[in-house]
């Protein structure tokens, strides 16, 4: 298995806690019940302060289990500022990270504190949130897309184009606005795909990076920083979308003191303070292990890949398309691929696995068998083992199971539920546990397959349109 990076893909809910001196979990209940205090009531009560980010690779991210980003950093030096005007040194922080759009939502139930996740101030996002001064200013939302896309020097030119962006961020509403003018002009207008939810800004510019698509918006300070690790995506800042931005950390309108005192605290960690020149040039991370899986194999070979992945997707009640991610994540879609532990084919399966009884399928060097078994395997792990879990959480654990060992995962459920993590959930609970454990193979597989597939399947439409006409 190659030496993947961990923290690509998971802008899933991963909950770390951090304690005021070492890392150690609050309890479950603690952590998961809702409640709406302001900062005196949180204190008064030793409650922690829970703070709600976005899993990506600028804010907030884990390497070797260790918790590191942009926003974590910025929050840790807040809880120090906290304790110090607080005298009171036993301030605890929880960090609860969840996909981009539901930090408004969670906010508002009361499921946590502080948004801090590189969130822009926008009108429509004032209606509903109290936003601290900002501690970054002067941003530009601008497009950036793949070396093999057309390039934009004016906003007309992407008039007809499809872009993606990341689900829930202002960045619809901004190219809807510019759609109402192409309408005007009678231009074509931009096709708005929002990206799974689990994507997030820095996902789309590696998929940009790898011509998996061919725009995307970004943050212009995101953007540039992401540029020296992914040369090949081109900043369109000659064409912004919007101006003047300003970020800022989020909380409940009714949190006047805590929106108080997170206003004082940015004024003394703001872009152009120490701290705030200093964390931007900290957080760099090699991205050269990802490959888009639309550029390693042609339509051609797609045709029988297609249909035996279908076929055996159908047999056994198994997404096809999550097979096929499977597939390429295991052996980059190559059937002649073996491992020096035996595992052979395109689904890399040992033939003591395939010959066990719960799988029993003999001809595995062929690309039907080798598929056959893959998939029935991964059926025996999820109706064996994980029956008991969410129907939609079921394939996660699957998965895990099928790079480290069903009894493997057993255990690391057990040990997450002994973390205060939900023992029923892979993303964020039994993956953190996993992380702990037994390091970052399995995890980053598991979040690897997920990025393949919100890729196949929303390519699936085009490619299975072009198999026929191939046909």
């Amino acid at each position: 298995m190659k030496n993947l990076l961990s923290c690509l893909f998971i802008s899933l809910c991963l909950i770390f806690l951090t304690s005021a001196c070492n890392s150690t979990p609050e309890s479950s209940t603690r952590t998961s019940k809702k409640w709406k205090l302001d900062l005196p009531d949180i204190l008064k009560d030793k409650l922690p302060i829970r703070v709600l980010v976005c899993y990506n690779r600028t804010n907030f991210f884990t390497v070797k289990g260790a918790t590191k980003g942009l926003e974590h950093d910025l929050m840790l030096a807040y809880k120090k500022y906290l304790s110090k005007e607080s005298k009171d040194e036993q301030v605890r922080m929880v960090f609860i990270a969840l996909p981009f759009e539901e930090l408004i939502p969670a906010l508002l139930e009361g499921r946590g504190d502080i948004i801090a996740a590189g969130l822009t101030v926008t009108s429509n996002r004032e209606k509903k949130v109290a936003f601290a001064s900002s501690y970054m200013e002067g941003i530009s939302d601008i497009v950036v897309g793949s070396r093999k896309a057309d390039p934009i020097s004016k906003l007309t030119d992407l008039a007809g184009k499809t872009v993606y962006v990341m689900a829930g961020s202002s960045y619809k509403a901004r190219l809807e606005a510019l759609n109402s003018g192409f309408k005007k002009k009678g231009l074509k207008t931009v096709n708005i795909v929002q990206a799974d939810k689990h994507l997030v800004t820095e996902d789309l510019l590696e998929m940009a990076e790898r011509s998996m698509i061919e725009y995307t918006v970004a943050e212009s300070h995101i953007a540039e920083l992401w540029k020296t690790a992914l040369p090949d995506i081109r900043l369109y800042k000659d064409a912004p979308l919007h101006i003047g931005g300003e970020v800022a950390w989020a909380v409940r309108p009714s949190s006047k003191e805590l929106q108080k005192s997170l206003s004082e605290f940015a004024a003394t960690v703001r872009q152009g303070t120490l701290m705030g020149n200093m964390v931007f040039k900290r957080y760099f991370v090699n991205t050269s292990w990802v490959l888009s899986p639309s550029m390693v194999i042609g339509w051609k070979e797609m045709q029988p890949l297609t249909e035996v992945f279908k076929k055996y997707g159908e047999k056994y009640n198994f997404d096809w398309l999550k097979l096929l991610a499977v597939a390429y994540q295991e052996s980059g879609l190559d059937m002649n691929k073996s491992s020096h532990r035996g595992a052979v084919g395109i689904m890399q399966i040992k033939p003591s696995t395939a010959a066990d009884k719960n799988v029993d399928v003999k001809n595995i060097n062929t690309l039907d068998g080798n598929v056959h078994a893959g998939a029935k395997y991964l059926r025996f792990l999820r109706d064996r083992y994980f029956k008991d879990v969410a129907k939609d959480a079921q394939a996660d654990f699957a998965l895990a199971a099928y790079n480290a060992g069903p009894n493997r995962i057993i255990k690391l459920r057990k040990q997450a539920e002994d973390m205060g993590l939900d023992p029923d959930q892979w993303f964020g609970n039994v993956e953190y546990a996993a992380y702990k454990e037994i390091g970052a193979e399995t995890p980053t597989y598991v979040a690897n397959i997920q990025m393949n597939y919100a890729f196949y399947k929303s390519a699936a439409n085009v490619l299975v349109k072009r198999i026929e006409v191939k046909k």
